[in-house]
């Protein structure tokens, strides 16, 4: 980008800047809500205890949850969404599933089992009303049309927390590198000025082999992906443990089903790594071998 040297353009510029130029003075308030809120971790509380205190979802902030195919990425962020409805507004862009699987998927992990009736799933349903929002699109969408999304979600219904199902769904090329730069810089900005918390699902480079657990630098596209955003979590599936089962090996019961790897949270500062266990009837990780699945009372 050439720089101007027009000092009447620039004098221009800078009124236009001046707007965001502010006294520190006028700050004092924010910055005692932060030092009042720092001795806890802030945003929605995720539904397994043991994460307390370590990681929360924020608005204003984007997630990337990134992990590799069929590792339970989105099985798990729609058990976040389904259990914390009481406390959050969410819309779901899942342009990679048709949406009434998404949701027969999260009416049994709201149940907490499976062979839900159509009544009691009618009951589960109703009960997301003015709570849960679908985003009905089910192919790649331009990435202008995914930020005026954004847009009306947060403006108009208030959404709290956005799912975007996937990011090879967003109008991308894949080795197009510096548009997927400039569209999750605009993520960022989105959830920062919009007030909204914006969770991005990715992939992993292909390794040598699955039960290899990837770390941030194995995610693809882009570097800057996971510079700019603020939190990065892995879903990591211990295939090795299924393999060990599938060929009646003895298997560590504590040994984890599933892996949940914080493996950045710019405001937090906490990186940490959370064993989860797959309870098959109800769809949902659960936070022990023994632990029973959450349900939702109605």
């Amino acid at each position: 980008m050439e720089l101007v040297n027009d000092t009447d353009f620039l004098e221009f510029l800078g009124v236009q800047e001046s707007q965001n130029i502010t006294p520190a003075v006028e700050f004092k308030e924010r910055v005692n809500a932060v030092r009042t809120n720092s001795g806890s971790m802030q945003g929605l509380k995720l539904p397994w205890k043991k994460m307390d205190n370590l990681f929360a979802l924020r608005k204003k902030e984007v997630t990337v949850w990134a992990g590799i195919n069929g590792h339970g990425k989105s099985q798990l962020l729609g058990q976040i969404c389904a259990l914390t409805l009481p406390d959050a507004r969410w819309l779901v862009a899942s342009l990679e599933m048709p949406v009434e699987l998404t949701m027969e998927r999260m009416t049994n992990q709201m149940a907490g089992f499976s062979n839900v009736t159509d009544d009691y799933s009618d009951r589960l349903i109703d009960s997301t009303d003015d709570r849960l929002w679908i985003y009905d699109q089910l192919d790649t969408v331009p990435a202008e049309r995914i930020l005026a999304m954004i847009h009306y979600a947060s403006t108009k219904l208030h959404i709290d927390h956005i799912i975007l199902d996937s990011l090879v769904k967003c109008g991308l090329g894949v080795d197009d590198y510096n548009a997927q730069k400039k569209f999750v810089d605009r993520l960022c900005w989105a959830a920062k000025s919009l007030d909204v918390g914006i969770h991005l699902v990715h992939h992993i480079r292909k390794s040598e082999r699955e039960g290899k657990v990837p770390d941030k630098f194995d995610i693809k596209g882009a570097g800057e992906i996971t510079d700019l955003v603020d939190n990065v979590v892995i879903i990591h599936r211990n295939k090795d443990k299924e393999a060990k089962i599938r060929d009646g090996k003895p298997v560590d019961r504590l040994e984890p089903d599933t892996s949940f790897i914080v493996a950045k949270q710019r405001h937090a500062g906490i990186e940490s790594k959370f064993a989860l266990y797959f309870h098959p009837d109800s769809q949902q990780f659960v936070s022990g071998p023994d632990a029973k699945p959450f349900q939702i009372v109605l």
